[in-house]
């Protein structure tokens, strides 16, 4: 059929090796849209699957929901045509998604995550996985008594196809001590992952970051000038990866710390990812932003590239360091109030407030 063959020719274009995933998404998109045109259920699943592996590397995500949302009821029409693991590995990710949006009530949540943990049992699968999301969502919200009654929980049941690679669970066991504020003990935990025992994507540049951020907090600065070093090499390989938004505000943090002019170029090189970040990124982002820019003078001018987007642009590309910090300061507050309400809780503004404290 004619439409198979452009189908055909968007994706092998959208799989080119040097092609930016912005751009491989829109291809993909565009794909999708002349299967579902031609009622093409088989296309649609596999592109709808392509399109969320690409999407999974960028901050800007606006189909990945309501492409997994669709795969979900195709999949539940016909459950023996679809690989059920496949499945519910992107379940994952979309209830990382989801807990990320302060537009999700509480009730949408918890919906969601029994679906997900009724699916895991019907399959037989653990409960291994359902507990890590619990874990993360806690140790996002930097709630200490959640994050190790459910860190307690994944430890004590068996791994199995759904769990975390043992490089991630090892990074969220440091993440946990990271936030206790434990550098001594985050660092020694962190040894496998920073000896590159276990790797992922985003192993061991995620858990560099997190240990140098705290580094330089506790005085450790022979430590945090180490792992940032190492953290900009692995970085080199990620130069597409705009997920790591998050992780570039922790580097930035340490360079207002001890590299002030390299941090003004860090925020100029990755402005435009932050400028895509949306819902808990853009809190993080934001928080760090200010944390850092507190450390500068307000009084100061600086000139900076910033992208045409941004809220404070102007053609004369000069800008007073507290207009900046309060930009930053201001975004996070009304993130972090976002999910205050949400949550029923006030753990957004609290980690704000230590962070500019």
């Amino acid at each position: 059929m004619r439409y198979t063959l452009e189908i055909q020719k968007l994706l092998n274009r959208a799989n080119q090796e040097n092609i930016h995933p912005k751009d491989a998404a829109k291809l993909l998109i565009e794909a999708i849209q002349i299967a579902d045109a031609n009622e093409d259920i088989e296309w649609g699943y596999e592109l709808r699957e392509d399109l969320m592996d690409t999407q999974w590397r960028l901050v800007g995500r606006e189909e990945f929901v309501r492409a997994f949302s669709w795969m979900l009821n195709t999949y539940d029409a016909d459950p023996e045509n679809y690989a059920v693991e496949d499945l519910l590995w992107k379940y994952k990710w979309i209830i990382d998604e989801l807990f990320s949006n302060p537009v999700v009530p509480l009730e949408q949540l918890d919906n969601v995550l029994s679906d997900y943990k009724r699916r895991l049992e019907e399959k037989g699968y653990g409960l291994r996985s359902y507990y890590s999301k619990l874990l993360h969502e806690a140790l996002g919200q930097k709630e200490s008594v959640g994050s190790k009654k459910y860190l307690d929980l994944v430890n004590s049941l068996p791994i199995d196809e759904l769990s975390d690679c043992r490089a991630c669970e090892m990074d969220t066991e440091v993440a946990f001590l990271v936030n206790e504020g434990d550098f001594t003990a985050a660092y020694q935990k962190a040894q496998p992952l920073l000896q590159k025992q276990y790797t992922c994507a985003h192993v061991p540049v995620i858990t560099l970051c997190q240990l140098c951020y705290l580094a330089v907090k506790n005085n450790e600065n022979e430590k945090a000038e180490e792992l940032f070093v190492r953290a900009e090499e692995e970085l080199q390989e990620r130069e597409e990866d705009s997920t790591l938004i998050v992780s570039i505000g922790l580097l930035i943090v340490f360079l207002f710390h001890n590299h002030k002019e390299k941090g003004w170029e860090y925020i100029v090189k990755y402005l435009p990812w932050a400028m895509e970040c949306r819902t808990s990124r853009e809190f993080f982002f934001s928080q760090y932003m200010a944390e850092a820019l507190k450390l500068e003078d307000q009084e100061k001018q600086v000139t900076l590239e910033l992208p045409h987007e941004h809220p404070l642009y102007t053609s004369a590309h000069t800008y007073k360091v507290k207009d900046l910090y309060d930009f930053y300061c201001k975004q996070a507050q009304r993130n972090a109030a976002q999910f205050d309400e949400r949550n029923g809780n006030s753990n957004f503004s609290t980690q704000l407030e230590q962070a500019l404290n």
